[in-house]
Protein backbone atom coordinates (compact mmCIF):
# COMPACT_ATOMS: atom_id res chain seq x y z
CA UNK A 1 0.00 0.00 0.00
CA UNK A 2 1.55 3.32 -1.03
CA UNK A 3 1.74 6.46 1.08
CA UNK A 4 -1.09 8.19 -0.79
CA UNK A 5 -3.49 5.33 -0.05
CA UNK A 6 -2.45 5.11 3.60
CA UNK A 7 -3.07 8.80 4.16
CA UNK A 8 -6.39 8.60 2.33
CA UNK A 9 -7.51 5.78 4.62
CA UNK A 10 -6.45 7.76 7.69
CA UNK A 11 -8.41 10.78 6.46
CA UNK A 12 -11.54 8.67 6.17
CA UNK A 13 -11.34 6.93 9.53
CA UNK A 14 -10.06 9.60 11.89
CA UNK A 15 -11.68 12.85 12.96
CA UNK A 16 -9.83 16.17 13.08
CA UNK A 17 -10.94 17.39 16.49
CA UNK A 18 -7.63 16.63 18.22
CA UNK A 19 -7.06 13.84 20.72
CA UNK A 20 -4.12 15.22 22.66
CA UNK A 21 -4.16 17.39 25.75
CA UNK A 22 -6.48 20.31 24.97
CA UNK A 23 -4.25 22.82 26.76
CA UNK A 24 -1.17 21.71 24.86
CA UNK A 25 0.12 22.87 21.47
CA UNK A 26 1.56 19.94 19.56
CA UNK A 27 4.32 20.68 17.05
CA UNK A 28 6.81 18.61 15.07
CA UNK A 29 10.48 18.82 14.09
CA UNK A 30 12.16 16.53 11.57
CA UNK A 31 15.15 16.12 13.90
CA UNK A 32 16.50 17.42 17.19
CA UNK A 33 17.70 21.00 17.45
CA UNK A 34 21.47 21.20 17.32
CA UNK A 35 21.68 23.12 20.58
CA UNK A 36 19.73 25.11 23.15
CA UNK A 37 22.48 27.72 23.29
CA UNK A 38 21.53 30.81 21.26
CA UNK A 39 25.17 31.62 20.57
CA UNK A 40 25.34 28.32 18.66
CA UNK A 41 22.05 28.82 16.80
CA UNK A 42 22.83 28.25 13.13
CA UNK A 43 19.87 26.01 12.22
CA UNK A 44 16.15 26.75 12.00
CA UNK A 45 15.19 24.24 14.70
CA UNK A 46 17.52 25.76 17.28
CA UNK A 47 16.29 29.22 16.28
CA UNK A 48 12.68 28.22 16.90
CA UNK A 49 13.55 26.80 20.31
CA UNK A 50 15.41 30.00 21.18
CA UNK A 51 12.24 31.98 20.48
CA UNK A 52 10.46 29.93 23.17
CA UNK A 53 13.17 30.11 25.83
CA UNK A 54 14.73 33.55 25.36
CA UNK A 55 14.04 37.13 24.34
CA UNK A 56 15.97 39.69 22.29
CA UNK A 57 16.30 43.44 22.44
CA UNK A 58 14.08 43.53 19.35
CA UNK A 59 11.96 40.86 17.68
CA UNK A 60 10.36 40.25 14.32
CA UNK A 61 6.65 40.80 13.87
CA UNK A 62 4.54 38.68 11.54
CA UNK A 63 6.30 40.18 8.53
CA UNK A 64 9.77 41.70 8.24
CA UNK A 65 9.14 44.57 10.64
CA UNK A 66 11.05 44.94 13.90
CA UNK A 67 9.01 45.50 17.06
CA UNK A 68 9.94 46.17 20.71
CA UNK A 69 10.81 43.32 23.02
CA UNK A 70 13.31 43.73 25.87
CA UNK A 71 13.96 47.20 24.46
CA UNK A 72 10.72 49.19 24.64
CA UNK A 73 12.17 51.81 22.28
CA UNK A 74 15.37 52.66 20.44
CA UNK A 75 16.98 55.49 18.50
CA UNK A 76 19.92 55.91 16.12
CA UNK A 77 21.94 59.11 15.87
CA UNK A 78 22.47 61.13 12.69
CA UNK A 79 25.79 59.40 11.96
CA UNK A 80 24.00 56.03 11.83
CA UNK A 81 26.55 54.51 14.21
CA UNK A 82 25.18 55.01 17.74
CA UNK A 83 22.08 53.03 18.79
CA UNK A 84 20.46 53.75 22.15
CA UNK A 85 18.08 51.15 23.59
CA UNK A 86 15.66 51.90 26.42
CA UNK A 87 14.98 48.63 28.23
CA UNK A 88 11.88 47.55 30.09
CA UNK A 89 12.36 47.48 33.87
CA UNK A 90 9.97 44.59 34.63
CA UNK A 91 11.63 41.59 32.94
CA UNK A 92 12.85 38.71 35.06
CA UNK A 93 14.79 35.60 34.15
CA UNK A 94 13.03 32.35 34.95
CA UNK A 95 15.36 32.10 37.96
CA UNK A 96 13.73 35.28 39.33
CA UNK A 97 16.66 37.67 38.73
CA UNK A 98 15.83 41.06 37.23
CA UNK A 99 17.20 41.61 33.71
CA UNK A 100 19.41 44.69 33.28
CA UNK A 101 21.53 46.19 30.51
CA UNK A 102 24.56 44.43 32.01
CA UNK A 103 23.03 41.09 30.94
CA UNK A 104 22.73 42.48 27.41
CA UNK A 105 26.42 43.38 27.39
CA UNK A 106 27.56 40.02 28.75
CA UNK A 107 25.31 38.12 26.30
CA UNK A 108 26.74 39.94 23.30
CA UNK A 109 30.34 39.69 24.49
CA UNK A 110 29.82 35.97 25.05
CA UNK A 111 29.07 35.55 21.32
CA UNK A 112 32.36 37.24 20.44
CA UNK A 113 34.41 35.29 22.97
CA UNK A 114 36.69 32.63 21.44
CA UNK A 115 35.69 30.32 24.30
CA UNK A 116 32.09 30.19 23.05
CA UNK A 117 33.07 29.13 19.53
CA UNK A 118 30.01 30.82 18.06
CA UNK A 119 29.57 30.91 14.29
CA UNK A 120 27.57 34.12 14.63
CA UNK A 121 30.44 36.46 15.50
CA UNK A 122 29.75 38.33 12.27
CA UNK A 123 26.69 39.86 13.94
CA UNK A 124 28.93 42.20 15.93
CA UNK A 125 32.01 42.53 13.74
CA UNK A 126 31.08 46.16 13.04
CA UNK A 127 30.88 47.13 16.75
CA UNK A 128 33.65 49.34 18.09
CA UNK A 129 36.23 47.29 19.97
CA UNK A 130 34.93 43.90 18.83
CA UNK A 131 38.12 43.05 16.96
CA UNK A 132 40.50 43.70 19.85
CA UNK A 133 38.21 41.82 22.24
CA UNK A 134 38.05 38.83 19.92
CA UNK A 135 41.85 38.48 19.78
CA UNK A 136 42.20 38.88 23.55
CA UNK A 137 43.68 42.39 23.66
CA UNK A 138 40.74 43.75 25.68
CA UNK A 139 38.51 42.21 28.34
CA UNK A 140 35.39 43.99 27.10
CA UNK A 141 33.90 45.45 23.92
CA UNK A 142 33.97 49.23 24.14
CA UNK A 143 31.08 49.61 21.68
CA UNK A 144 28.73 47.87 24.13
CA UNK A 145 27.90 50.31 26.93
CA UNK A 146 25.60 49.56 29.86
CA UNK A 147 24.90 53.18 30.87
CA UNK A 148 22.53 52.19 33.67
CA UNK A 149 20.22 49.25 34.35
CA UNK A 150 17.77 50.24 31.60
CA UNK A 151 19.92 52.07 29.02
CA UNK A 152 22.16 50.22 26.61
CA UNK A 153 24.22 51.76 23.80
CA UNK A 154 25.81 50.07 20.80
CA UNK A 155 28.37 52.04 18.81
CA UNK A 156 29.35 50.80 15.35
CA UNK A 157 32.66 51.61 13.68
CA UNK A 158 30.75 52.66 10.54
CA UNK A 159 27.09 52.89 9.52
CA UNK A 160 25.35 49.63 8.70
CA UNK A 161 21.61 50.15 8.33
CA UNK A 162 20.53 46.44 8.45
CA UNK A 163 22.16 46.14 11.90
CA UNK A 164 18.95 46.35 14.02
CA UNK A 165 17.72 43.18 12.29
CA UNK A 166 20.77 41.35 13.64
CA UNK A 167 19.50 41.99 17.16
CA UNK A 168 16.35 39.97 16.50
CA UNK A 169 18.24 36.89 15.32
CA UNK A 170 18.35 33.82 17.59
CA UNK A 171 22.05 34.23 18.43
CA UNK A 172 21.44 37.73 19.82
CA UNK A 173 19.12 36.47 22.57
CA UNK A 174 19.73 37.85 26.06
CA UNK A 175 20.68 35.24 28.66
CA UNK A 176 22.35 34.80 32.01
CA UNK A 177 24.46 31.91 33.32
CA UNK A 178 23.63 30.35 36.67
CA UNK A 179 26.17 29.05 39.18
CA UNK A 180 26.21 25.68 37.40
CA UNK A 181 27.01 27.43 34.10
CA UNK A 182 23.52 26.65 32.79
CA UNK A 183 21.80 29.11 30.45
CA UNK A 184 18.77 30.93 31.85
CA UNK A 185 16.32 32.89 29.71
CA UNK A 186 13.36 35.21 30.12
CA UNK A 187 11.13 33.57 27.48
CA UNK A 188 7.47 32.58 27.66
CA UNK A 189 8.27 28.86 27.88
CA UNK A 190 10.45 26.75 30.17
CA UNK A 191 11.94 23.44 29.05
CA UNK A 192 10.57 20.58 31.14
CA UNK A 193 11.95 17.55 29.27
CA UNK A 194 14.07 16.73 26.23
CA UNK A 195 14.13 13.11 25.10
CA UNK A 196 16.59 13.07 22.21
CA UNK A 197 15.00 11.79 18.99
CA UNK A 198 11.72 11.70 20.92
CA UNK A 199 10.27 15.01 22.01
CA UNK A 200 10.80 18.33 23.78
CA UNK A 201 8.19 19.44 26.30
CA UNK A 202 7.77 22.98 27.64
CA UNK A 203 5.51 24.49 30.27
CA UNK A 204 4.47 28.12 30.25
CA UNK A 205 6.22 30.87 32.16
CA UNK A 206 3.40 32.31 34.26
CA UNK A 207 5.54 35.35 35.07
CA UNK A 208 6.35 36.27 31.47
CA UNK A 209 6.60 40.03 31.08
CA UNK A 210 4.11 40.16 28.19
CA UNK A 211 1.67 37.90 30.01
CA UNK A 212 1.54 34.14 30.38
CA UNK A 213 0.87 32.12 27.20
CA UNK A 214 -2.76 31.08 26.71
CA UNK A 215 -1.84 27.39 26.48
CA UNK A 216 -0.22 25.52 29.33
CA UNK A 217 2.20 23.29 27.41
CA UNK A 218 4.04 22.93 24.13
CA UNK A 219 5.12 19.48 23.00
CA UNK A 220 7.46 19.13 20.01
CA UNK A 221 7.67 15.64 18.52
CA UNK A 222 10.75 14.50 16.60
CA UNK A 223 9.49 12.65 13.52
CA UNK A 224 11.96 12.34 10.63
CA UNK A 225 9.58 10.67 8.14
CA UNK A 226 6.70 12.35 6.33
CA UNK A 227 4.14 9.55 6.68
CA UNK A 228 4.23 9.37 10.50
CA UNK A 229 3.95 13.17 10.65
CA UNK A 230 0.85 13.14 8.47
CA UNK A 231 -0.65 10.24 10.40
CA UNK A 232 -0.07 11.98 13.72
CA UNK A 233 -1.72 15.14 12.42
CA UNK A 234 -4.77 13.29 11.10
CA UNK A 235 -5.21 11.42 14.38
CA UNK A 236 -5.03 14.68 16.32
CA UNK A 237 -1.63 14.36 17.93
CA UNK A 238 -0.13 17.25 15.97
CA UNK A 239 -1.70 20.66 15.60
CA UNK A 240 0.47 22.28 12.92
CA UNK A 241 1.93 20.39 9.96
CA UNK A 242 4.03 21.59 7.03
CA UNK A 243 2.49 19.63 4.16
CA UNK A 244 4.99 17.40 2.31
CA UNK A 245 5.15 18.30 -1.38
CA UNK A 246 4.15 14.78 -2.43
CA UNK A 247 0.94 15.02 -0.36
CA UNK A 248 -0.06 18.59 -1.15
CA UNK A 249 -2.80 17.88 -3.71
CA UNK A 250 -4.35 15.26 -1.44
CA UNK A 251 -4.88 17.85 1.29
CA UNK A 252 -5.63 20.81 -0.97
CA UNK A 253 -8.34 18.98 -2.94
CA UNK A 254 -10.13 17.71 0.18
CA UNK A 255 -12.90 20.21 1.09
CA UNK A 256 -12.72 19.07 4.70
CA UNK A 257 -9.08 20.15 5.06
CA UNK A 258 -8.58 22.85 2.44
CA UNK A 259 -9.96 25.70 4.62
CA UNK A 260 -7.27 25.00 7.22
CA UNK A 261 -4.29 25.37 4.88
CA UNK A 262 -2.10 28.48 5.28
CA UNK A 263 0.42 29.69 2.71
CA UNK A 264 3.61 31.54 3.51
CA UNK A 265 5.88 33.26 0.98
CA UNK A 266 9.35 32.32 2.14
CA UNK A 267 12.31 34.73 2.25
CA UNK A 268 14.45 32.72 -0.11
CA UNK A 269 15.50 32.42 -3.71
CA UNK A 270 16.22 29.33 -5.84
CA UNK A 271 18.56 29.70 -8.77
CA UNK A 272 21.11 28.28 -11.19
CA UNK A 273 24.43 30.06 -10.70
CA UNK A 274 26.37 30.79 -13.91
CA UNK A 275 30.16 31.06 -13.96
CA UNK A 276 30.65 34.55 -15.41
CA UNK A 277 34.45 34.32 -15.56
CA UNK A 278 34.76 32.17 -18.68
CA UNK A 279 32.91 31.22 -21.88
CA UNK A 280 30.10 30.79 -22.53
CA UNK A 281 28.65 32.62 -19.53
CA UNK A 282 31.06 35.56 -19.62
CA UNK A 283 28.70 36.93 -22.29
CA UNK A 284 25.57 38.57 -20.87
CA UNK A 285 23.59 37.60 -23.98
CA UNK A 286 24.20 33.91 -23.25
CA UNK A 287 23.15 34.37 -19.63
CA UNK A 288 19.96 36.10 -20.73
CA UNK A 289 19.34 33.40 -23.33
CA UNK A 290 19.35 30.56 -20.80
CA UNK A 291 16.93 32.56 -18.64
CA UNK A 292 14.52 32.76 -21.57
CA UNK A 293 15.05 29.08 -22.39
CA UNK A 294 13.94 27.67 -19.02
CA UNK A 295 10.19 27.41 -18.48
CA UNK A 296 10.27 28.11 -14.77
CA UNK A 297 6.50 28.28 -14.44
CA UNK A 298 6.17 24.76 -15.86
CA UNK A 299 8.69 23.46 -13.32
CA UNK A 300 6.84 25.17 -10.45
CA UNK A 301 3.57 23.62 -11.60
CA UNK A 302 4.93 20.11 -12.17
CA UNK A 303 7.28 19.78 -9.19
CA UNK A 304 6.06 22.35 -6.63
CA UNK A 305 2.31 21.97 -7.31
CA UNK A 306 2.16 25.58 -8.43
CA UNK A 307 3.51 26.89 -5.13
CA UNK A 308 6.19 29.44 -5.85
CA UNK A 309 6.70 32.98 -7.08
CA UNK A 310 8.59 33.47 -10.33
CA UNK A 311 11.90 35.18 -9.57
CA UNK A 312 12.96 38.19 -11.62
CA UNK A 313 16.09 38.74 -9.57
CA UNK A 314 17.57 37.57 -6.28
CA UNK A 315 15.46 39.68 -3.89
CA UNK A 316 12.04 38.29 -2.84
CA UNK A 317 9.17 40.61 -3.86
CA UNK A 318 8.02 41.07 -0.26
CA UNK A 319 11.30 42.90 0.48
CA UNK A 320 10.77 45.18 -2.53
CA UNK A 321 7.22 46.22 -1.63
CA UNK A 322 6.16 43.84 -4.45
CA UNK A 323 7.83 46.25 -6.88
CA UNK A 324 10.35 43.97 -8.57
CA UNK A 325 11.01 43.57 -12.31
CA UNK A 326 8.95 41.16 -14.44
CA UNK A 327 10.42 37.67 -14.71
CA UNK A 328 12.12 36.71 -17.96
CA UNK A 329 9.38 34.34 -19.06
CA UNK A 330 9.69 31.38 -21.39
CA UNK A 331 10.67 32.52 -24.89
CA UNK A 332 12.68 30.05 -26.99
CA UNK A 333 12.73 32.39 -29.99
CA UNK A 334 14.40 35.13 -27.95
CA UNK A 335 16.81 32.60 -26.46
CA UNK A 336 17.93 31.42 -29.91
CA UNK A 337 18.27 35.01 -31.14
CA UNK A 338 20.55 35.94 -28.24
CA UNK A 339 22.65 32.79 -28.65
CA UNK A 340 23.09 33.56 -32.34
CA UNK A 341 24.15 37.13 -31.60
CA UNK A 342 26.73 35.78 -29.14
CA UNK A 343 28.13 33.36 -31.73
CA UNK A 344 26.55 30.20 -30.29
CA UNK A 345 23.92 29.47 -32.93
CA UNK A 346 24.90 25.78 -32.74
CA UNK A 347 24.77 25.73 -28.95
CA UNK A 348 27.48 24.45 -26.59
CA UNK A 349 28.20 21.89 -23.86
CA UNK A 350 28.28 22.68 -20.13
CA UNK A 351 28.14 20.95 -16.75
CA UNK A 352 25.40 21.60 -14.21
CA UNK A 353 26.42 20.69 -10.67
CA UNK A 354 24.08 19.85 -7.80
CA UNK A 355 24.03 18.08 -4.46
CA UNK A 356 23.28 14.37 -4.27
CA UNK A 357 19.54 14.66 -3.54
CA UNK A 358 17.23 12.82 -5.95
CA UNK A 359 14.55 15.47 -5.38
CA UNK A 360 16.91 18.09 -6.78
CA UNK A 361 17.58 15.84 -9.76
CA UNK A 362 13.95 16.18 -10.82
CA UNK A 363 14.50 19.93 -11.15
CA UNK A 364 17.88 19.80 -12.85
CA UNK A 365 16.69 17.17 -15.34
CA UNK A 366 13.82 19.47 -16.31
CA UNK A 367 16.30 22.29 -16.91
CA UNK A 368 18.60 19.92 -18.79
CA UNK A 369 15.76 18.93 -21.18
CA UNK A 370 14.62 22.51 -21.75
CA UNK A 371 18.12 23.74 -22.57
CA UNK A 372 18.54 20.83 -24.96
CA UNK A 373 15.69 22.35 -26.97
CA UNK A 374 18.01 25.25 -27.91
CA UNK A 375 21.00 22.95 -28.53
CA UNK A 376 22.69 23.42 -25.17
CA UNK A 377 23.93 20.03 -23.98
CA UNK A 378 23.97 19.87 -20.19
CA UNK A 379 25.76 17.16 -18.22
CA UNK A 380 24.48 16.91 -14.64
CA UNK A 381 27.16 16.34 -12.00
CA UNK A 382 25.95 15.08 -8.60
CA UNK A 383 28.21 15.17 -5.55
CA UNK A 384 27.94 15.04 -1.79
CA UNK A 385 27.40 18.43 -0.19
CA UNK A 386 30.98 19.05 0.92
CA UNK A 387 32.53 18.24 -2.47
CA UNK A 388 29.82 20.19 -4.26
CA UNK A 389 30.23 23.28 -2.06
CA UNK A 390 34.01 23.19 -2.41
CA UNK A 391 33.71 22.97 -6.19
CA UNK A 392 31.39 26.00 -6.28
CA UNK A 393 33.77 27.99 -4.09
CA UNK A 394 36.64 27.12 -6.40
CA UNK A 395 34.70 28.11 -9.52
CA UNK A 396 34.71 24.65 -11.11
CA UNK A 397 31.07 24.32 -12.28
CA UNK A 398 29.81 26.09 -15.38
CA UNK A 399 26.39 26.06 -13.71
CA UNK A 400 25.19 25.05 -10.25
CA UNK A 401 21.79 24.65 -8.58
CA UNK A 402 21.40 26.32 -5.21
CA UNK A 403 19.12 28.31 -2.93
CA UNK A 404 19.66 31.17 -0.51
CA UNK A 405 17.57 31.77 2.63
CA UNK A 406 17.55 35.08 4.45
CA UNK A 407 19.56 35.42 7.65
CA UNK A 408 17.70 38.68 8.29
CA UNK A 409 14.77 40.24 6.39
CA UNK A 410 16.57 42.92 4.41
CA UNK A 411 17.29 43.21 0.65
CA UNK A 412 20.96 43.75 1.52
CA UNK A 413 21.11 40.12 2.70
CA UNK A 414 20.35 38.99 -0.87
CA UNK A 415 23.02 41.27 -2.34
CA UNK A 416 26.23 41.58 -0.31
CA UNK A 417 26.82 37.87 0.52
CA UNK A 418 26.08 36.80 -3.07
CA UNK A 419 27.04 39.58 -5.49
CA UNK A 420 29.50 41.99 -3.90
CA UNK A 421 32.41 41.61 -6.32
CA UNK A 422 35.04 40.52 -3.79
CA UNK A 423 32.75 37.84 -2.36
CA UNK A 424 31.43 36.74 -5.75
CA UNK A 425 34.98 36.21 -7.05
CA UNK A 426 35.93 34.09 -4.04
CA UNK A 427 32.79 32.03 -3.61
CA UNK A 428 30.11 32.20 -6.24
CA UNK A 429 29.56 33.21 -9.87
CA UNK A 430 32.69 35.37 -10.36
CA UNK A 431 30.36 38.20 -11.42
CA UNK A 432 31.95 41.65 -11.06
CA UNK A 433 30.06 44.93 -11.22
CA UNK A 434 31.52 48.09 -9.61
CA UNK A 435 28.23 49.96 -10.12
CA UNK A 436 26.38 47.31 -8.12
CA UNK A 437 29.12 47.39 -5.44
CA UNK A 438 28.52 51.15 -5.01
CA UNK A 439 24.76 50.61 -4.69
CA UNK A 440 25.32 47.90 -2.07
CA UNK A 441 27.62 50.20 -0.13
CA UNK A 442 25.02 52.97 -0.21
CA UNK A 443 22.31 50.51 0.86
CA UNK A 444 24.38 49.47 3.86
CA UNK A 445 24.77 53.06 5.06
CA UNK A 446 21.40 54.58 4.15
CA UNK A 447 18.81 54.80 6.95
CA UNK A 448 15.88 56.33 5.04
CA UNK A 449 13.46 53.49 4.19
CA UNK A 450 12.24 54.99 0.92
CA UNK A 451 15.75 55.57 -0.37
CA UNK A 452 16.77 52.07 0.68
CA UNK A 453 13.80 50.62 -1.22
CA UNK A 454 14.79 52.60 -4.31
CA UNK A 455 18.39 51.36 -4.06
CA UNK A 456 17.21 47.76 -3.60
CA UNK A 457 14.97 47.91 -6.68
CA UNK A 458 17.84 49.42 -8.67
CA UNK A 459 20.17 46.60 -7.60
CA UNK A 460 17.57 43.94 -8.42
CA UNK A 461 17.02 45.48 -11.87
CA UNK A 462 20.76 45.46 -12.62
CA UNK A 463 21.01 41.81 -11.62
CA UNK A 464 17.91 40.98 -13.65
CA UNK A 465 19.58 42.46 -16.75
CA UNK A 466 23.07 41.07 -16.14
CA UNK A 467 21.70 37.62 -15.24
CA UNK A 468 24.57 36.00 -13.33
CA UNK A 469 21.91 33.42 -12.39
CA UNK A 470 19.05 31.65 -14.05
CA UNK A 471 16.34 33.02 -11.80
CA UNK A 472 13.94 30.29 -10.72
CA UNK A 473 11.51 30.99 -7.85
CA UNK A 474 10.86 32.10 -4.30
CA UNK A 475 9.19 29.19 -2.56
CA UNK A 476 5.85 29.02 -0.81
CA UNK A 477 5.18 26.73 2.14
CA UNK A 478 1.77 25.18 2.75
CA UNK A 479 0.92 24.48 6.39
CA UNK A 480 -2.22 22.81 7.68
CA UNK A 481 -3.57 23.33 11.20
CA UNK A 482 -5.90 21.57 13.58
CA UNK A 483 -9.36 23.10 13.01
CA UNK A 484 -9.63 23.65 16.76
CA UNK A 485 -6.48 25.78 16.85
CA UNK A 486 -6.98 29.51 17.36
CA UNK A 487 -4.65 32.50 17.16
CA UNK A 488 -2.03 31.04 14.80
CA UNK A 489 -0.93 32.09 11.34
CA UNK A 490 2.50 31.69 9.71
CA UNK A 491 5.22 34.28 10.32
CA UNK A 492 7.71 35.38 7.71
CA UNK A 493 10.72 34.83 9.98
CA UNK A 494 11.17 31.37 11.48
CA UNK A 495 11.98 32.65 14.99
CA UNK A 496 9.10 35.14 15.24
CA UNK A 497 6.52 32.79 16.77
CA UNK A 498 6.37 32.57 20.57
CA UNK A 499 2.86 31.00 20.78
CA UNK A 500 1.62 33.53 23.32
CA UNK A 501 -1.92 33.80 22.00
CA UNK A 502 -2.29 30.35 20.44
CA UNK A 503 -4.87 28.02 21.98
CA UNK A 504 -7.32 25.26 21.15
CA UNK A 505 -11.07 25.63 21.34
CA UNK A 506 -12.78 22.82 23.20
CA UNK A 507 -16.07 21.29 22.13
Amino acid sequence: MNKYVIISVLMIFFSCTGKSTEDQINLVFYSDPKSLDPALATDVRTGRICALLYDNLLKFGKSSQLVPSIAKSWTVDKSGTIYTFNLRHDIHFTSGELLTSHHVKSSFERIMSPDTQSHRKWLFKSVDGANVFEIGESNNISGFQAINDTTFIIQLSEPFSPFPGFLAMPAAAIIMMDTDNQIIGTGPWILKEWIHDGHLKFFRNDNYFLGAPMSEYINIRILPEALPRSAEFITGYLDILEIPESEYLLWAEDPKWNPFIHFNNELNTYYIGLNCSRPPFNDVRVRQAVNYAVDVEAIINSINNGKGILASGPIPPSLLADNDSPAYGYNQEMARKLLSEAGYENGFEVELWQGSSRELLMITENIQAQLADIDIKVTIIRNDWNMYSQAVNQGKPDMYYRSWWADYPDPENFLTPLFESGISIRRWTRYINPELDNIIMSLQKETDDEIRLSLSIMANDILHHDAPWIYLWHSQTATIVNPALRGWSPSLMFNAEKYLTVWKETN
